[in-house]
């Protein structure tokens, strides 16, 4: 593999550390679980829905929130809520009982304020604090940034071109045609175009553009066929209005086969004249330069992305040796790069050691930016490098923005830039990104799946499970909402029902990361001997494949065993497993979040201030 051991020899790892600890202004803004709490406000919101409290019970969790993590005597509060009145203790019990119920705290297992008995309380969840000014100004920006124009944006899906030709090859070229004109005309700032992961469920049928267009919520479809004969080559494309049924715009080409990449330059170039769209001079470079002028190299890419989309270890690997092929075909294919550093990424932890399989993927993006700069994908791929890699926090979010400014249709990115912010507990900021990646690419299970990690993370577990059972309408075993769906089960007390989700996964897939999640359920279900039973299964394993460190340690923490988890975590920190950016937010480790060597952990992943 000369290509990459050329990419490697360039690229040297240089993590940083991400300091999320702010100062500044006196008010502070506080987020934990699906909640944001506003100092200077005095506000307190859930999902961005306001949560009404007296002033009182109000000052109770801000007091609370502050000392998260520490105990706060019956004393202090009553002190410093009603500084200048005599209280008795059981007004105090009152309103903490009021808040308790404001934070849907249960009558036994309490997610948020624990009793210290005869002492006070505590604050045991996840705090996320941020100085006020820069946090409003922030969400003004991100506000900003996604609020539709309703009179300037256009709605548009490319629906994939009917291969009329007798041989199946032809599919890749009406694959290619589709993907490119999506790709080009995704840059300009006033189109919302549907991504090809939910245009291409509607690959190799005749179809309604009307209804399909309905489907999709969108203003407008082109759809079209080709036709190969020989070396000649036949398009037909038409544009039509949705809810009209109207003609737009249609034309024919008769090209040769070796002209393809051309008639999608064209064809990008008339939908956007039609859709009256003036573009600007960046624009018109982005939809008349291709990404290669080598079709077969196009054709290797569109393989490679194929496989990708699978989440399994030999379409992963095929996916990298497609676009390994494609490469080497052109070795300035800046879009192959970015879709090598994306495959080694998913391979990356779930089958392969991280410190192996992470400096190829970045290797291929630092290569992939050296050709284009621009290049959204590239800026998508090494922003989650630096976060599930580097640890990279600020530098992970600079990439991710970039991604999505080059590239506003780029629904992949704003999956990540939702993940960076699910990670630091940011959920609203996170919900924004993932429901825009859903507007963009409403048929991919993967929107479904990262809607489906916040609602998992803020406790919604019914929203998640009936998140999972739309994805699976879509594909019936999409493993990683299988998995949530497992997970969700599993903290909502159905655990039997977890553990049947997670022998299915497991037979699906053999990775050690599902194997590991069934051993985790086994001993939360009191499941002693069938978990421990799973720890040498793991164990034996790895002598044969990789097996992440996190996942014998999730096991062993459910089995009590905290030396042991802990012994394992710090392998995790060392092998730079890409879990570990989970120990912000994960519940698995509530039990452990008091700990010193806990707290150790976060600071070397980056998350100091959690």
């Amino acid at each position: 593999m000369e290509v990459l051991k050329k990419l490697q020899k360039n690229s040297k790892r240089s993590p940083k550390r991400a300091n999320t600890q702010m100062s500044g202004s006196d008010s502070v803004c506080y987020r934990f679980g699906a909640f944001h709490l506003d100092e200077a406000e005095h506000l307190l919101l859930r999902s961005g829905v306001k949560v009404p409290l007296t002033p009182k019970v109000f000052h109770i969790l801000l007091i609370l929130v502050q000392h998260a993590g520490r105990s706060v005597t019956k004393q202090y509060l009553l002190q410093n809520v009603w500084p200048d009145t005599f209280v008795e203790e059981a007004n105090l019990s009152v309103n903490v009982a009021t808040l308790r119920k404001a934070l849907g705290d249960g009558t036994g297992e309490f997610k948020y304020i624990e009793t210290l008995p005869r002492l006070g309380y505590r604050f045991i969840a996840n705090v996320i604090s941020e100085p006020w000014q820069k946090t409003a100004s922030r969400q003004r920006v991100t506000a900003d940034l996604h609020k539709p124009n309703r009179d300037k944006v256009h709605s548009l899906a490319i629906l994939p071109f009917y291969n009329q030709s007798s041989d199946s090859n032809a599919e890749y070229l009406s694959d290619a045609l589709t993907e490119s004109i999506i790709n080009n005309l995704s840059h300009l700032q006033d189109l919302r175009i549907i991504g090809h992961n939910s245009v291409f469920r509607y690959r190799g049928k005749e179809l309604d553009g009307k209804m399909v267009g309905k489907e999709l919520r969108v203003k407008s479809v082109v759809t079209g066929t080709i036709l190969q004969l020989g070396e000649k080559l036949i398009v037909r494309a038409e544009m039509i209005d949705v809810h009209t049924g109207w003609h737009i715009w249609g034309e024919q080409y008769h090209r040769k086969l070796s002209d393809v990449l051309k008639v999608q330059q064209e064809l990008a170039q008339k939908i956007s004249t039609a859709l009256k769209h003036r573009l600007t001079r960046e624009e018109k470079a982005r939809v008349s330069n291709g990404s290669t002028e080598n079709a077969e190299a196009y054709r290797a890419y569109l393989k490679g992305r194929h496989h990708w989309s699978k989440f399994d270890l030999a379409s992963s690997k095929k996916a990298a040796e497609y676009f390994v092929e494609a490469i080497e075909i052109d070795p300035t294919y800046a879009l192959a790069y970015a879709g090598l550093a994306d495959a080694y990424y998913r391979l990356s932890n779930v089958y392969a050691p991280t410190r192996d399989a992470m400096p190829r993927a970045k290797a291929a993006a630092v290569k992939a930016l050296e050709i284009d700069d621009t290049l959204s994908e590239a800026h998508s791929a090494m922003g989650i490098i630096k976060l599930c890699y580097e640890w990279d926090w600020s530098g992970a979010e600079e990439e991710l923005r970039r991604a999505i400014e080059s590239n506003h249709n780029n629904a992949i990115a704003h999956q990540r830039f939702g993940l960076y912010f699910n990670l630091l507990g940011r959920f609203d900021e996170a919900m924004r990104e993932l429901e825009l990646a859903m507007l963009i690419d409403p048929l991919s299970p993967h929107s479904y799946w990262g809607l489906t990690v916040t609602y998992v993370l803020t406790g919604q577990y019914e929203k998640a499970i009936e998140e999972v059972q739309k994805t699976l309408e879509l594909e019936r075993d999409y493993k990683p909402s299988l998995y949530l769906l497992g997970r969700a089960y599993e903290l909502c007390g159905k655990v039997d029902e977890a553990i049947e989700v997670f022998k299915r996964i497991f037979a699906l897939s053999n990775s050690p990361m599902f194997l590991s999640a069934l051993g985790h359920a086994y001993a939360v279900n009191g499941k002693q001997v069938l978990a421990r039973n799973v720890l040498k299964d793991l164990q034996e394993l790895s002598k044969r494949c990789y097996v992440s460190a996190y996942s014998q340690a999730i096991i062993h923490l459910a089995l009590g065993d905290k030396d042991q988890t802990f012994s394992c975590l710090e392998k995790a920190i060392h092998d730079q497993c890409e879990m570990m950016t989970l120990l912000g937010i994960d519940p698995y480790f509530h039990s452990i979040r008091s700990d010193l060597r806990f707290t150790n952990l976060l600071h070397q992943v980056g998350l100091g201030n959690c």
